[in-house]
């Protein structure tokens, strides 16, 4: 069979000694969860959508036989683990097999958890990986990530590649040469202060204002119920864009966010006015930062600004915790106005060079387009979906 061909171990031996294993079973993964959430604490970059927690919920969900995990992890010279990087396979164009981001649909960032000489391996690996597979597909990653462990090897590659910068992030640095109140002073501006403190007077008075964080398994389980009440009367259900819009992604959050909690990787806020939940927040979190992964309000009360007033509240949070506070990868005004830094997240598509490739790298630069062409005419079409069923196969 095709998937044969693939090594189950991989020796990169130009990164001082480091190898790089293939792992086709979930569960042998599963067995060094210990090892992996390890890797995590010490990790140059961390990935919190890479926790074993988020993997497993997702692949539970998938159709029987779907999605084939490709587990790529670096370890040392003394075995101990410094990379690991998911990836599922699936079935391309022209019978070609392609590697396929893990949660594809429910991540915001891409790269692996690892140290720096271990992103460094994984890369090399990748690279040699590559022979076996027509391309591989990664949809965003830090800035940071991309300079200091991809850039130098990709430009130096013979494969083909499409590199780009889809989206950017915007970040909160917090300092501890001043507090927070000022800092939000700095950003806000004199008008939007003094409305913001007119909205919050303005809820007051409407009865009890609570804001409620939930950090334990029990706790977050025992509220994501409540999540539901605000969720429905939100802009963006209404609009089918709600974070529980779409079949199955309720199940999905009921499961994995208790689960996070249990590791300290999660976070579920809620603001209620006289114990009626009007807006609710999911943060996800690591030892010295924060991702803001959701922010939703009950359409009812938007002249009060629930949604501000919840993340004001959890960002004065973060910054007591001395967490740096990620708004992750999008385009929105308020992220930019509050943020210390801008900074751009990278997409590549690294392909192997064949007939096969060249039509892929000949389909992608047409989504790309297409896409873009989307963003400024502002029409809904079809095009790009069209075009992703023409690169990758269903199964």
């Amino acid at each position: 069979s095709f998937v044969s061909k693939v090594p189950s171990v991989l020796s990169v031996g130009a990164v001082d000694g480091y190898s790089i294993k293939i792992h086709r079973d979930f569960k042998d993964v599963l067995s060094r969860s210990g090892e992996i959430r390890n890797l995590g604490n010490r990790a140059d970059w961390k990935n919190a959508y890479f926790s074993i927690p988020w993997l497993h919920a997702w692949l539970k969900r998938q159709p029987k036989d779907a999605v084939r995990p490709l587990l790529i992890l670096a370890e040392n010279a003394e075995g101990v683990l410094v990379g690991f990087w998911p990836f599922v396979e699936r079935p391309g164009i022209l019978g070609s097999r392609i590697l396929w981001p893990f949660v594809s649909d429910e991540a915001n960032y891409f790269h692996p958890i690892c140290t720096r000489k271990g992103g460094l391996a994984l890369v090399e690996g990748m690279h040699k990986l590559l022979k076996h597979f027509q391309l591989c597909w990664i949809p965003l990653m830090t800035d940071s990530f991309w300079l200091e462990c991809m850039q130098t090897e990709v430009q130096n590659s013979k494969l083909l590649s499409l590199v780009r910068s889809p989206r950017k992030t915007a970040k909160i640095i917090c300092s501890e040469k001043i507090d927070f109140d000022e800092f939000w002073s700095n950003k806000m501006g004199g008008k939007s202060r003094k409305s913001f403190r007119y909205d919050q007077r303005a809820l007051e008075a409407k009865g009890s204002v609570k804001f409620e964080s939930f950090e334990s398994f029990d706790e977050v389980r025992e509220v994501m119920p409540a999540t539901c009440v605000v969720e429905v009367e939100s802009w963006k259900s209404k609009e089918r864009a709600g974070l529980y819009s779409i079949r199955g992604k309720r199940g999905f959050f009921f499961e994995v966010l208790p689960e996070l909690a249990k590791e300290e990787k999660a976070r579920v806020s809620i603001l209620s006015c006289d114990d009626v939940p009007i807006a609710w927040q999911i943060d996800l979190l690591e030892a010295d930062w924060m991702g803001v992964h959701h922010l939703a309000f009950d359409e009812a009360w938007k002249k009060y600004s629930p949604g501000k007033q919840l993340l004001h509240h959890n960002l004065q949070k973060a910054w007591s915790e001395g967490r740096e506070v990620d708004f992750l990868p999008g385009n929105l005004d308020y992220k930019e106005k509050l943020s210390d830094a801008i900074e751009p997240v990278r997409e590549l598509h690294w392909i192997r060079k064949s007939i096969r490739g060249r039509l892929a790298l000949w389909l992608f630069g047409l989504n790309v387009k297409a896409r873009r062409k989307i963003r400024q005419g502002g029409k809904t079409t079809k095009a790009s979906e069209t075009f992703r069923k023409a690169l990758v196969e269903e199964d």
